[in-house]
């Protein structure tokens, strides 16, 4: 049914679990993970950050794919890895139509209560704005 899966990370607890469904979405159908996670390099109107800050965002979602590789691996499903920098609303959405995914897989909320309160959820314009099926998983 699903051949390609992406699961957007964040490092928060709900994309994990959304990682648990991709799994057993994974072995149901035989489908192929991609996790991606996005450095936001978003400065909401302000200078731009400097260059060392990115590279910690990088960093940090770099540290985040992988930590999701490794906990994919141990329940026996192998998994491509991404890191994007970008706004992860477009990122997540652009990603899933270069890529041919079929299924999105994302947690209800993520890490940034700021980026909520001020521009919307990131897993509402995934949902408003996707191309292909996405499901949200609750904590």
């Amino acid at each position: 049914m699903y051949k390609s899966i992406l699961v957007p990370l964040d490092g928060s607890q709900n994309p994990t679990k959304a990682l648990d469904i991709a799994i057993l979405y994974s072995k149901a159908f035989n489908s192929k993970v991609s996790i991606l996670s996005v450095a936001n390099n978003m400065s909401y109107g302000y200078e731009p950050m400097p260059a060392s800050l990115y590279e910690s965002f990088d960093n940090r979602a770099k540290k985040i794919v992988e930590v999701g590789k490794k906990y994919a691996s141990e329940k026996g499903v192998n998994v491509e890895t991404f890191v994007k920098r970008g706004n992860p609303k477009q990122a997540i959405i652009e990603f899933a139509h270069n890529k041919g995914i079929d299924l999105i897989i994302i947690g209800k909320s993520g890490t940034n209560a700021f980026d909520r309160l001020v521009m919307g959820s990131t897993t509402a314009a995934v949902v408003r704005n996707s191309d292909v099926h996405v499901l949200v998983v609750n904590a």
